[in-house]
């Protein structure tokens, strides 16, 4: 009797899925790679910029954040088990409310820290304009050649006009800011309160506040000489 052949259509089979999971993992990694690198780009471009009260960064966290965890998650199930992910939707099912969640974040953090980078830069101005508050308009332009306000306006590619309002003692000193619609920001310092706020202008309880809290105040514009 002829020995019988052995079946080797198992073995077969059983790397079937690795060799067809490559692919996808290689897929999987480039998205991730380019779906965080973009992400990383606009959030370092949004935490070096002018302040805003709302930002556009906002649409690219929402449509790759989630991008990135799905992506992530998927690589890690790879890696585990050895088999490529198979619950797909499931996964988005999770991931997508945890990339919002990340995308929120992320614009929030990118954001005070905006903030916080103008307010280190404009510091000196402020204390200049409390060293002369006898007639804080007249060195106006002065105060934009402070060094690291100059720089600060190099870097955000800003050429701002402060609005200040004041008395003999105490003022307001505020900005025209960003936002993600037409209506535009107002960024102030209020040196009764020592400290910078920030508001959307559409927002009337705030847009009141501010202007009860500059009434009577002395009003001038403050410009930076124009270059050459």
């Amino acid at each position: 009797m002829s020995p019988r052949p052995i079946c080797l259509e198992p073995m077969a089979s059983e790397s079937a899925p690795h060799a067809e999971g490559k692919p996808r993992t290689t897929r999987s990694t480039a998205l991730l790679a380019l779906y965080t690198a973009i992400v990383g780009w606009v959030f370092y471009e949004q935490s070096m910029s002018w302040p805003h009260e709302g930002s556009w960064a906002l649409v690219a966290y929402v449509f790759l954040c989630p991008g990135i965890l799905f992506q992530s998650f998927g690589l890690a199930y790879d890696r585990r088990t050895g088999r490529p992910l198979t619950r797909r939707a499931l996964a988005r099912v999770v991931t997508i409310p945890l990339g919002l969640l990340l995308a929120a974040l992320l614009g929030a953090w990118a954001s005070a820290l905006a903030m916080r980078c103008f307010e280190q830069a404009y510091a000196p101005f402020v204390s200049h304009i409390a060293a002369n508050l006898a007639d804080p308009c007249a060195p106006a332009a002065k105060y934009f050649e402070i060094p690291a306000v100059a720089a600060y306006n190099r870097q955000t590619g800003s050429r701002p006009t402060a609005r200040l309002k004041h008395d003999n003692k105490r003022f307001v000193l505020s900005f025209s800011g960003g936002s993600i619609d037409i209506d535009g920001s107002t960024i102030y310092y209020d040196s009764g309160a020592g400290a910078w706020r920030k508001f959307h202008n559409d927002r009337v309880d705030e847009a009141g506040a501010f202007s009860k809290l500059t009434e009577g105040l002395a009003d001038c514009k403050l410009r930076a000489t124009p270059a050459g």
